[in-house]
């Protein structure tokens, strides 16, 4: 959601008074201009900056891999014209307000012991973007950024599928410490090419990264695969948007153990699950399980009563934490449990929702979770698990039925997410172990009644 920091005549003041004091043109030190209305004649906002129309500006085309320390500044636009892998040892820095194209076929991946730092602010996001004109890019028009590292997998020797170059496509290690870089205020759209058949890459992958990766104020939007992927590893993750995915919003597997906080996902109706939560295909018990701590999650679908769609489906023997989470919109049902090994999890408390609210789920608005009798014989995948019973337990604190009273929660162009006071004091207090924000003993990513934390640098563009 893009704002100006300021108003119009709050700039054009601080401008003109600048200007009286120096005797000088437009330009100047001033770095609080949202878009090019808030600057003079003959200027264009550039990286929150008013500065010469037509000043650096350059197209730099990225069609060598990137093997050492490199900067990309915001005067220029790069433009990816394959997959550019930043090799081992290197580190590629993309200052703020830098945009970044790619090309059919193109993507950018961070080697195993390789490092993207993408540092955007506010006001000036980092943006990684399809190289069609706007208005013509679409899902799918180029592949996405990897990031790959030497945390703890339950998979031997995994490489990252759709990549051709498996030497350069391995990930995961015995360090849970590591960092694969830094994502802060990036956004990144129109991703998921299919670099294989049926193996498209996802907006953003992060394969074995450790607890030194800081993912922070990231949106992923419109990819035609999963938004966000996690494999393994123990990468945390804050204050992250993914909108309109066209496969899984956020997918996890092969063990991770990360914590998340602060998370919006938003659903159109080709889009599946909003969590998709996985342990692994092949071994469903596999060591180290995963089992991620999230709080603070919105998960809203499309309200489609024709989208096959849910909130949640755990499967695959997956273990976790979900608390002060909100369901709103899903037109399948909230949550489903596959397996009878995620079964095990659900009963032995290794798995549990919490501390929630769930709202307009099903044909009826109320139809939250898939009941016994749905799943009789050939249809029983969890080994008659009762998952209305258990997620509805007293001892959970979930809540049914609340309108959160958010304004506009199904607007994919200019969505509203903020609650009102319905929601206030529906949570638990997260953890006090200096990840967690202890404030935000409410149910959803957003305050009641606040100010969003997506102001200013999130963008929803249809094309």
């Amino acid at each position: 959601m893009r704002r100006p920091p300021r108003s119009s005549q709050a700039l054009l003041l601080a401008s003109v008074t600048t200007c009286s004091l120096t005797a000088c043109s437009l330009l100047f030190d001033f770095e609080l201009c949202e878009t090019s209305e808030h600057c003079g004649d003959g200027l264009v906002c550039s990286a929150g900056a008013c500065v010469p129309e037509g000043e650096g500006g350059e197209v730099v085309e990225i069609s060598e891999n990137i093997t050492e320390d490199t900067v990309w500044e915001p005067e220029n636009t790069y433009v990816l014209t394959k997959v550019i892998y930043i090799e081992n040892g290197a580190t590629l820095t993309v200052r703020a307000g830098t945009q970044i194209r790619g090309e059919q076929g193109s993507a950018l991946v961070a080697t195993r012991g390789a490092r993207l730092e993408s540092r955007g602010t506010e006001f000036a996001p980092v943006v990684f973007s399809s190289a069609q004109e706007e208005g013509m890019r679409l899902a799918g028009d180029w592949g996405g950024v990897a990031l790959l590292g030497r945390a703890t997998v339950n998979q031997a020797n995994p490489v990252l599928e759709g990549l051709t170059d498996t030497s350069r496509a391995s990930f995961g290690g015995t360090d849970d410490d590591w960092g694969c870089g830094v994502l802060e205020y990036t956004r990144i759209e129109f991703a998921g090419y299919p670099l294989q058949l049926d193996e498209e890459l996802n907006g953003l992958t992060l394969g074995g990264c450790g607890s030194g990766t800081i993912i922070s104020h990231v949106q992923v939007h419109y990819g035609k695969d999963d938004g966000v992927e996690i494999f393994g590893g123990t990468v945390d993750l804050d204050h992250v948007v993914i909108s309109r995915a066209q496969d899984d919003s956020l997918d996890w597997d092969r063990g991770w153990r990360g914590k998340a906080q602060f998370l919006a996902i938003q659903q159109d109706a080709e889009g599946d699950n909003g969590l998709e939560c996985d342990n692994w295909e092949d071994d469903n018990d596999a060591d180290p399980r995963s089992s991620p701590t999230l709080y603070n999650v919105t998960l809203i679908g499309s309200n489609d009563p024709g989208a096959s769609q849910r909130g949640a489906t755990f499967k695959q023997g997956t273990a976790g934490t979900v608390r002060n989470a909100l369901f709103m919109g899903h037109p399948v049902e909230s949550i489903d449990v596959k397996g009878e090994a995620t079964a095990a999890q659900l009963s032995e408390g290794a798995l549990s929702v919490s501390y929630s609210v769930f709202f307009a789920a099903g044909s009826d608005g109320e139809h939250y979770f898939p009941t016994v009798q749905e799943e009789m014989g050939d249809e029983d995948d969890d080994a008659s698990l009762d998952e209305d019973a258990l997620f509805r337990a007293e001892g959970l604190n979930n809540q049914f039925g609340i309108d959160p009273g958010i304004e506009r929660p199904y607007d994919l162009e200019a969505p509203s997410w903020v609650p009102g006071a319905a929601l206030s004091g529906t949570g638990v207090k997260p953890p006090g172990d200096g990840f967690f924000d202890e404030a935000a003993s409410y149910a959803g990513a957003f305050a009641p009644g606040a100010l969003p934390w997506t102001e200013n640098w999130t963008d929803f563009p249809e094309g």
